[in-house]
């Protein structure tokens, strides 16, 4: 019974092996073609169309905040939407007729990403993200 016991695991580390090997060698051999590969998009501003801008002005990038309640304040054209995103939850703004825009969001205990996404009346987006830190510990 031992020797049934010893052999299946040796059958099962072979197996792990034999495994690890071929997964290494298919990785080593496969080739990634840039062309077909996703691409990032960067969009960047038509030299004579307004509706391309996007400044965030608060909060600052990499800040560390004690309150959960963010105010996400900025400017861009009146005629974009603005869809400012994090952890928790996505709200929706329309700038004031001279293009400021405000929003109150929440955030989650630790690290955070904030993305405020400005979308054109032609359906592009900018976007800009933001880390902020909540952490309520003195130092």
């Amino acid at each position: 019974m031992r020797e049934r016991i010893v052999i299946v695991f040796i059958a099962i580390a072979i197996g792990l092996i034999v495994t690890t090997l071929i997964f290494l060698l298919y990785q080593q051999t496969r080739s990634i073609d840039n062309a077909q590969g996703p691409v990032a998009q960067t969009l960047s501003p038509a030299p004579n169309d307004s509706s391309y801008f996007l400044q965030v002005d608060e909060p600052q990038d990499e800040a560390l905040s004690d309150k959960r309640s963010i105010r996400v304040r900025g400017k861009t054209n009146p005629e974009n939407a603005i869809v400012v995103s994090t952890n928790q939850e996505d709200v929706a703004a329309k700038p004031t007729p001279d293009g400021k825009f405000s929003v109150t969001i929440t955030i989650d205990t630790g690290a955070n990403i904030i993305i405020t996404r400005a979308i054109t009346s032609n359906g592009e987006i900018l976007s800009d993200t933001r880390a902020i830190t909540f952490n309520t510990e003195e130092f």
